[in-house]
């Protein structure tokens, strides 16, 4: 997939104004996560870090990668701790998530969380780089 073609996957699926991760959701589709106190202000949190993922159950995703259409991605490790990325077409994936990484001031929550989630598009965009 060339520049071109990378620009108009990425319009094409954000005009699909494709659903974002939330607590509720997490809570639904993983269970319980361990040590976390369920008060507004927690859930708030979560909800303002989850909203940068896709919900992974939602439609778009029926048909493999919506990069590239592959319908069979592996992962392969990164070099950045809990992101790997998809052999077929590079797009980043979040696997694991610590309570550090969502609120630096309070504990969340006991360990980690294991689920993998994709980059909501609203944070991609091509930038121009002069050389």
């Amino acid at each position: 997939m060339n520049r071109e073609e990378t620009i108009n996957k990425i319009n094409e699926v954000k005009a699909m104004n494709l659903p974002h991760m939330n607590y509720t959701k997490l809570k639904e589709y993983y269970g319980e996560i361990s040590g976390f106190k369920e008060t507004e202000e927690n859930i708030i949190i979560m909800d303002e870090y989850l909203n940068n993922y896709l919900d992974p159950k939602n439609k778009a995703f029926e048909n493999g990668c919506w990069v590239c259409g592959n319908k069979d991605v592996y992962l392969s490790w990164g070099i950045i701790h809990g992101i790997a990325y998809s052999n077929c077409c590079g797009l980043d994936y979040k696997c694991y998530y610590y309570s550090d990484d969502i609120c630096e001031d309070k504990k969340l929550f006991n360990g980690r969380i294991d689920i993998i989630l994709q980059y909501h598009l609203n944070g991609f965009e091509i930038k121009e780089i002069d050389e």
